[in-house]
């Protein structure tokens, strides 16, 4: 966690992934959602009461900067038959008119993690790639991968691409919310109450041009039904996201708290509290292992990539204190790192 250069408040890692997987693992929130970014020919056929959000991951590592991934299992509408769809969420602001190839890559990863994972299946889960845009003006970039091929329209007619791959966008700069909402219309559609929140919020990171919108005034409405219809601490994500991401000076923060509780407030309170306090322990462990990393290129014990990684994400200072005592005396890494 580091500080804001313009703030006083730390940023979390990675909040946008933390908002989005918080969110849409909310069964009712991803049925919001989903039901209206999928394509309805999907949406019709499944029935949305009976989400259910599997626990599993199978994003690379490398992907989790960008790329969220969440299954869920569903029943199809009048039957007590049960699909698995794998959504996985691209996080883009920028247009990418490669985007489709990237999701072949994404998928051919979850797929190959999947089969070693479930040997001996016979079936694997459909895979419904979401791509969640920020930019500014809509996506209109090609969303087939068909699309992006290069070659002749001719020769794709007489040998098409034996993979085809379309992806669904939500751009987030649209509400899902419609015209005239109520407060009492969200609390019956709690979970489109999430959902919206984190698309809201989402957007505004981007676009602090628009935190004077009417879009962005809904927040203290969305925040508070949210609190009434699932209790106080389902704000917490959002104030943890906010708290991250947006400096002091952001009206965002104002524009939530002017109709918080008194509950809300507190929650507030002490989110940042635990966020400035892990911020200054991530620090102190930062220091440790930068120390570490010198004192082994003094002793010319290079570190492998492997161990780099390991030592620039331990937040353990017992077990960073003990590998710095060993790096004292020790002649091979592998006296170091193994326990």
């Amino acid at each position: 966690m580091a500080k804001r250069k313009n703030g006083d408040d730390p940023v979390a890692h990675n909040p946008h992934d933390g908002l989005v997987k918080r969110i849409f693992t909310n069964p009712e929130a991803a049925a919001a959602e989903l039901s209206q970014v999928l394509p309805s020919a999907l949406t019709s056929r499944l029935d949305w009461k009976t989400l259910h959000v599997e626990p599993s991951s199978f994003v690379d590592p490398e992907l989790e900067h960008r790329t969220s991934d969440i299954l869920y299992s569903i029943a199809l509408s009048g039957s007590t038959r049960r699909i698995s769809i794998y959504v996985v969420l691209e996080h883009q602001s920028t247009p990418d008119p490669v985007m489709a190839a990237r999701f072949v890559v994404y998928v051919g990863r979850l797929y190959e993690r999947y089969l070693s994972e479930h040997k001996g299946t016979k079936t694997v889960p459909l895979v419904a790639p979401v791509l969640l845009y920020q930019g500014p003006k809509g996506w209109t970039m090609p969303q087939r991968l068909s699309e992006l091929l290069d070659v002749p329209p001719e020769l794709l007619e007489a040998f098409p691409s034996p993979i085809e791959l379309a992806f669904v966008v939500d751009d987030l700069g649209e509400s899902v919310l419609g015209d005239q909402v109520t407060h009492d219309q969200l609390v019956r559609n709690r979970g489109l109450a999430l959902a919206e929140m984190a698309r809201t919020m989402l957007w505004l990171y981007h676009h602090p041009e628009a935190t004077d919108g009417e879009r962005a005034a809904l927040l203290g409405l969305l925040g508070n039904v949210i609190a009434e219809a699932w209790g106080p601490k389902a704000v917490k994500p959002f104030l943890t996201y906010f708290l991250s991401v947006f400096g002091p000076e952001s009206p965002v923060r104002g524009i939530l708290l002017a109709s918080a509780s008194k509950e809300t407030r507190h929650l507030y309170a002490t989110i940042r509290e635990q966020l400035i306090a892990e911020g200054q322990a991530k620090g102190e462990t930062k220091g440790m292992a930068r120390m570490l990393e010198r004192l082994l290129d003094t002793r010319g014990l290079s570190l492998t990539r492997d161990l780099r990684d390991r030592l620039a994400g331990c937040q353990d200072e017992s077990l960073l204190q003990r590998w710095f005592d060993r790096a004292i005396t020790a002649t091979s890494l592998t006296e170091i790192f193994d326990d």
